[in-house]
């Protein structure tokens, strides 16, 4: 009997048990489905405010023990509700992580968040939200992390590209609402392909305009590669620092390719730049104001506007450079085979840069249009500087002199284009001669065409002694012209290598 009651009793209190724990369950699956309600409404509700957007959210899970944890997808913020503009903010998946203490305290505290899938699309600076002074909610955010980010600038002209931040690491540390937050990025650049390590500060967000949100911090580049452009080639290293609104960001830096060369000519030189520039959102251009670069020793400018994506897209670029005191034989080191260079000197230009779109070598696409002067130049093969030396002292009436200490200048307009420089008023001087060319050179063949005439101090009979001198007398009068003792009419042909040098008799009989 005892033990027929004691099961009764054991039996209605497992029930009681079983009920109280099914009622108990039953509160606590309430209670959650309350909580996760009212997380859900109260997250939409802070996203909408803060970020002055309509928002959606796919699912939501939410657990509270040991820790309050919650994740969820699609969560899509639409600027100002606008449809016809891509989302401000989409995530494909969060999770944030917490305490109970942390979320009840003020301002309220998440430990965590991870966001998979992020894009950010700044809308173009004349898209306003008409959100006046939003309500701020007061929360801080120990870490965010945000591996694979994107950050896109939309341009005021749709048919500009945005200029777009891919962000291979993003970690957001001591986030707030309030306060600008600190971040650090890993950049994947694409051209030249490199990694890109930045640390700064962002924030706080501009609700009504989001391209007014502040932005500055500093960055480190290295190993780029551009043998990515045909024609060139080096491995480039860049230091700087940002400052400005994500619609308009002023950058100051330095590069550094200590193997800069063409890849036709093989003659690594050091190149290094400073450079200020305005990366401008509204249009997705980068403006140089200007960049101040090194060559060797030489020290030459440029500046221009470059369109956003016209690297990676190949569209056209305009530029301008110039130099006022360089040194020829840095420039000719990098554009000319054979060491050393084949002429030394001051050096000074200006000219227009054009890089028209195609899938070729930069010097086969390069297009110049300038004006250069070069003085003081001498030759560095001993054979060639003997020639002009003579050739100057004889146009001097001095064909005894054989100092070879003679340095002649150069000066004229430049053309560049197909990898072929036309040159329509090259001048030539020396003491006592001057010569006018007009023709073309090929970069990349080297052929020489060039025509034109040497006017000359002195009379032909002048330029030789003995009785070559007497001999050549009577034909002085065939070659004076213009003022000139001796007018020749020259042609100059054959390679960079082999250059052939003769009278243009033809021509002078026919001015005669």
């Amino acid at each position: 009997m005892l033990a027929t009651f004691s099961v009764a009793v054991s039996r209605r209190t497992l029930i009681l048990i079983a009920g109280a724990l099914a009622l108990c369950a039953i509160a606590v699956t309430t209670g959650l489905l309350f909580v996760r309600a009212y997380a859900r409404d109260y997250a939409v509700a802070a996203l909408k405010t803060q970020f002055a957007s309509d928002v959606s959210m796919g699912s939501l899970e939410l657990s509270v023990f040991p820790s309050v944890r919650a994740t969820g997808t699609d969560l899509t913020l639409k600027f100002g509700g606008r449809s016809d503009l891509p989302p401000l903010i989409a995530i494909q998946r969060f999770t944030v992580s917490g305490s109970f203490a942390g979320l009840l305290r003020y301002p309220r505290h998440v430990g965590r968040v991870e966001l998979t899938g992020l894009q950010i699309h700044v809308p173009p600076p004349d898209q306003r939200s008409g959100a006046k002074n939003p309500r701020k909610i007061a929360l801080v955010v120990d870490e965010v992390v945000a591996d694979g980010a994107v950050l896109e600038i939309m341009p005021q002209d749709p048919k500009k590209d945005a200029l777009k931040f891919e962000m291979r690491r993003l970690t957001l540390t001591s986030a707030s609402t309030n306060n600008p937050v600190t971040f650090h990025a890993e950049l994947i650049n694409a051209t030249p392909p490199g990694l890109i390590h930045s640390d700064g500060k962002f924030g706080p967000w501009a609700a009504e305009a989001p391209g007014d949100t502040p932005v500055s911090g500093q960055y480190t580049f290295r190993n780029a590669n551009l043998g990515v452009f045909k024609g060139i080639k080096g491995t480039l290293a860049s230091d700087g620092r940002y400052d400005g609104q994500l619609a308009r960001i002023e950058v100051q830096g330095t590069t550094d390719v200590p193997d800069f060369a063409l890849t036709q000519v093989e003659h690594p030189m050091h190149l290094r730049a400073t450079f200020a520039a305005t990366v401008d959102g509204t249009n997705g251009d980068t403006d140089l104001h200007p960049v101040k670069a090194v060559l060797g020793k030489s020290a030459f400018e440029v500046s221009g506007t470059v369109e956003r994506g016209a690297v990676a897209h190949g569209k056209e670029i305009d530029l301008s450079a110039k130099a006022a005191n360089a040194s020829l034989q840095d420039f000719l080191r990098l554009a000319v085979k054979g060491d050393p260079p084949p002429m030394t000197g001051a050096f000074s230009f200006n000219s227009k840069i054009k890089i028209p779109p195609g899938n070729t070598t930069v010097i086969a696409k390069l297009d110049l249009d300038g004006q250069f002067h070069a003085s003081g130049v001498k030759f560095t093969d001993a054979g060639v500087q003997e020639k002009i030396a003579g050739l100057s002292h004889r146009a001097q009436g001095d064909p005894k002199d054989h100092d070879p200490d003679v340095t002649a200048s150069l000066a004229g307009k430049f053309l560049l284009h197909n990898a072929t420089m036309d040159l329509p008023r090259l001048a030539f001087e020396l003491p006592g001669a001057h010569v006018d060319l007009d023709g073309h050179y090929g970069l990349a063949t080297g052929m020489i065409d060039f025509k034109g005439t040497a006017r000359l101090d002195a009379t032909v009979s002048q330029m030789t002694t003995g009785i070559k001198s007497v001999l050549l007398k009577p034909v002085d009068r065939l070659f004076r012209h213009d003022g000139a003792g001796t007018l020749l009419p020259i042609a100059v042909s054959g390679t960079r290598d082999s250059p052939s040098f003769r009278l243009d008799i033809g021509q002078l009989t026919r001015e005669k």
